[in-house]
């Protein structure tokens, strides 16, 4: 069986963390957590992306507002024939437990996102008053969904550790149609982050994946503590329920991609998004240089995405050339297969690196 080429590309030379990438006229543009605003970052090419990159700001908060600190993975989607932004932020007098979803509207999408005005357009309408983050937007069969990470809804502890993954159903871009479902929360033991401050049990970072003949459709999001070497890639597979539904969302039992420990990293790859490239798909993600990097130093990378029968695969590790050993299902995992008679083929990557593969888009 030809071996799948795990090799993991650097974009970034500088820290990029929370990296989000879309593909648009001509160009890759970038969105990651800079903190006290929004840029978004341009280029051509991939490879060598940051050598020569158009770099604008497109938004900062008005001072001592209740949204103008901790801007958080901010992302940029073309949707309804506009461009938004989804990110999040937090009040500079309570600190992160103030932290909610915010809306900017850009330029019509059929022009370049970094060229026209953009507006703040306040909370997404009809969502809770909730600790949220990382929101992200999708759309399934014809109908918008919105998935991000909160503290467990009607907890008024104040407590930061547990996250979990909630979607809602939007009538449009800034207006919840449904109530927030919860869809994931920590249960694994790969899920938890340990520390002076207790067990932290964390979903975040959810990110809509679907396979490019449309066969397997789930959610990739993060798990464990983000300031760890720990973080890591896990998968929700949709299994064409009610989306709203959290039966619809099954987890898988292991990880889609984390550090190796005997390796030289990157470290605590987390907090992934997707771009087709041809026939291929890359998952662009943060990870660091050094195991005790924490938050510092996350640069953004990229490593191939493959789907066998039983969903996305990138190795289990960073980097390296793997056997392709894709992960075992349970009995009911293949009875269901066989019955829903739906057939995912094994589609490997062409024998070339990752340089190669960025190089040729």
């Amino acid at each position: 069986m030809q071996p799948y080429d795990a090799s993991c590309y650097t974009v970034t030379p500088e820290s990029t963390p929370d990296p989000f990438m879309v593909r648009a006229n001509g160009y890759f543009h970038l969105t990651f957590t800079a903190g006290n605003r929004i840029e978004i970052w341009s280029s051509k090419h991939l490879v060598d992306f940051q050598k020569e990159p158009r770099k604008r700001t497109v938004w900062t908060p008005p001072p001592a507002s209740e949204h103008s600190v901790d801007l958080w993975a901010p992302e940029l989607h073309a949707l309804r024939g506009r461009w938004y932004i989804y990110y999040a932020a937090a009040n500079p007098a309570h600190g992160n437990r103030s932290h909610r979803m915010y809306v900017l509207g850009g330029p019509p999408a059929c022009e370049d996102p970094t060229q026209g005005q953009w507006e703040f357009l306040g909370r997404i309408h009809g969502m809770p008053d909730q600790w949220a983050i990382d929101g992200t937007v999708f759309e399934l069969d014809k109908e918008l969904y919105f998935v991000y990470s909160g503290w467990p809804l009607g907890d008024t502890s104040g407590s930061d550790l547990t996250q979990q993954l909630f979607i809602m159903r939007l009538e449009d871009p800034t207006i919840a149609e449904s109530r927030p479902i919860m869809i994931s929360t920590p249960e694994l033991p790969w899920e938890f982050t340990n520390d002076c401050d207790g067990f932290h049990g964390i979903n975040e970072g959810p990110q809509y994946l679907e396979s490019r003949d449309g066969s397997w459709k789930g959610i990739v999001f993060s798990c464990a503590g983000s300031w760890t070497h720990e973080y890591k890639l896990a998968v929700l597979h949709y299994n064409g329920g009610d989306p709203l539904d959290a039966s619809s969302w099954p987890k898988a039992q292991e990880p889609l991609l984390q550090a190796a420990e005997q390796e030289n990293g990157p470290w605590g790859p987390g907090h992934g998004s997707f771009l087709s490239l041809g026939k291929e798909i890359v998952c662009v993600f943060h990870g660091t240089d050094n195991q005790t990097d924490g938050w510092d130093n996350r640069k953004a990378r990229c490593q191939r995405v493959i789907f066998t029968e039983a969903g996305p695969y990138m190795a289990g590790f960073c980097g390296g050339v793997q056997p392709l050993m894709p992960p075992k299902q349970s009995i009911m995992a293949r009875i269901r297969r066989r019955l829903s008679r739906r057939k995912v083929k094994l589609a490997p990557p062409r024998p070339n690196t990752m340089r190669t593969l960025l190089e040729s888009h």
